[in-house]
């Protein structure tokens, strides 16, 4: 529990000074993303491979894992799917809250190679990634399977929450805000569920 406590508030920190000093002011945020609009233009081929990627954390593929993967649990336990549909919600809403309250403009180096409609920070297929597969992970696989299923999970978000700077719609700080803040989301969220079930 004590591990739990300190990496939530290295989690929350993380948040914050990522949130507090990233985008366009951040000499970093601007460098890379103005590198990789230069490495974008003389590689279209890989740069359609990558729009193929990202699309694993937008919200038609993942809400509709989150469906499956419910109707899957319900089967056994009703609660859980429940759980599981409460947490992938909530912490789409979360970020969608953190971002009007930090408001930060996306990059406009170059044009995008997707589309975007809202603000830039926290990135919300980097955050909204790492829930969902994570949840999924923690909810649906055998305790035996769980550090593997959140191992993968953990390395598809972080793969399509690269893509997001890469395809010139997000700061690299907010990608890592998203990841912190999804893993934070996460990590509340199970403690509470494992703590719940246990008085139960």
């Amino acid at each position: 529990m004590i591990f739990r406590l300190l990496l939530a508030l290295a989690l929350v920190a993380a948040v914050f000074v990522a949130g507090l000093f990233g985008g366009g002011g951040l000499v970093f945020d601007q460098a890379l993303v103005g590198d990789l609009a230069v490495w974008r233009a003389s590689s279209p081929e890989t740069t359609s491979a990558l729009i193929l990627l990202t699309q694993l954390g937008g919200a038609a593929v993942l809400l509709t894992l989150t469906a499956l993967a419910a109707i899957v649990i319900a089967r056994r336990d009703r609660m859980a799917a429940m759980a599981l549909i409460a947490i992938v919600l909530g912490g789409r809403l979360l970020i969608e809250l953190m971002k009007l309250a930090v408001n930060r403009p996306r990059p406009a180096i170059d044009s995008h190679a997707v589309s975007v409609f809202s603000q830039s920070f926290p990135s919300g297929h980097a955050g909204n990634s790492i829930i969902t597969y994570s949840a999924i992970a923690l909810f649906a696989l055998p305790k035996r399977w769980r550090a593997t299923g959140l191992t993968a999970a953990v390395a598809l978000s972080a793969a399509v929450g690269a893509t997001r700077p890469i395809l010139g719609v997000h700061w690299p700080s907010d990608v890592i805000g998203g990841w912190c803040l999804g893993a934070l989301w996460i990590l509340v969220c199970w403690t509470a569920w494992e703590r719940s079930t246990k008085r139960a």
